[in-house]
């Protein structure tokens, strides 16, 4: 799974993590450590410190500066933030030490797949901010958990596919956790969106790394967004409150297994995500059924098929009045030549070629599994 980090020192000691990726999920928490200023001036950091006072600071992977501001809670930090993200906060009697970030995207360059190891990630932020702050930072036992984000990759047939599951989430009826907020087009559903004990998320993936890809925040080649298109991401948070409990129990956020995250995981979206079903259109065997149904080229087949996909995303008369009138119609006699009815067209059904179901257990943890699902 992918992981991201955040991490912070809090009076009552928490860390972070977000996004790696082991087992196809991806691992989000935040630990801080109950490290002060005071003890900081052992590791020569006090100094550096009191100059950055309420001061987040986000770097790259080669601990290049992007951007600083005032900020007083790391914890609103966006999930889908990437690199490392360090800041000195104080609250008027104590001063200490928070820093968070991504852990795959400071290890491979994208926040996609990383690890479930909550140790290994807490491993390279730490390294990261030592790097930064140039000095040696307590070992991860030290640092204590505010919030873990573990997300799954789901690989779906195409873009319009994602868009579907995306549509049924946003319906789905999980008793007590019930979509709150669908939002940029479809790119995103939440669930129980401001707690601080367990919320969850589901969003396109691929639309995610091309706004940032767009804003340089990342680098990424053509072939890995157009296959991002087709991921379905789920993430769910355990907030501070959680953590507060874990901790109240007598465990430690460093002992947590990776079995255990993942079922944390399986638990939150199993009332949601089992059932939801979409439809693989399956454009090349689609397309040529319309070829040979019609005895035509593929590429007016293609064009046919266009046609019935703009009738899904737009509507039946918004696309029949932005075509000619000739173009209009002999598609639609190539699409009921193939057996896609009116009603299929008009109410935006999915033509029913094979079922594609979401299992929670089975998210890709490469893009190796991408490709080989193509």
């Amino acid at each position: 799974m992918p992981w991201k980090w955040w991490g912070a020192l809090l009076p009552s000691g928490f860390y972070v993590t977000h996004g790696l990726c082991l087992t196809g999920w991806t691992f989000n928490a935040i630990t801080p450590l109950p490290l002060y200023l005071q003890e900081l001036e052992n590791y020569g950091l006090r100094a550096r410190l009191s100059e950055c006072l309420n001061t987040l600071t986000n770097i790259n992977s080669d601990g290049e500066i992007l951007w600083e501001k005032k900020v007083l809670d790391v914890d609103a930090l966006r999930s889908d933030t990437v690199g490392l993200y360090w800041a000195v906060q104080g609250d008027g009697k104590q001063e200490y030490l928070v820093i968070g970030g991504s852990p795959a995207s400071l290890e491979h360059g994208l926040n996609v797949f990383g690890s479930l190891d909550i140790v290994h990630c807490a491993n390279v932020l730490i390294k990261a901010a030592s790097k930064e702050l140039k000095t040696l930072l307590p070992a991860f036992q030290r640092w204590q958990c505010r919030r873990i984000d573990i997300t799954g990759n789901f690989v779906l047939p195409d873009v319009a596919s994602v868009k579907q599951a995306l549509r049924q989430l946003c319906l789905a009826d999980g008793g007590r956790r019930k979509a709150s907020n669908i939002a940029r087009g479809g790119d995103s559903v939440y669930w129980n969106a401001t707690s601080d004990l367990a919320k969850g998320k589901a969003y396109h993936k691929g639309a995610q790394l091309r706004m940032l890809v767009k804003k340089g925040r990342i680098e990424a080649t053509e072939e890995l967004l157009n296959m991002a298109d087709r991921l379905l991401r789920l993430e769910h948070t355990r907030g501070a409150r959680w953590f507060r409990r874990l901790a109240e129990g007598g465990r430690n956020w460093f002992d947590l297994k990776v079995s255990e995250l993942s079922d944390l995981f399986t638990d939150f979206f199993s009332r949601v995500v089992e059932g939801v079903e979409v439809k693989d259109m399956d454009r090349h065997s689609l397309v040529a059924l319309i070829a040979a149904s019609n005895g035509i080229t593929e590429g007016r087949a293609a064009a046919a098929f266009t046609t019935y996909r703009n009738i899904r995303a737009d509507g039946f008369d918004v696309v029949k009045d932005f075509m000619p009138k000739a173009t209009w119609y002999l598609h639609l006699k190539y699409l009921r030549s193939a057996g896609i009815s009116d009603a299929d067209m008009q109410m935006g059904n999915v033509v029913q070629f094979r079922p594609v179901r979401i299992v929670l257990a089975q998210p890709v943890t490469s893009w190796e599994e991408i490709r080989r699902a193509a």
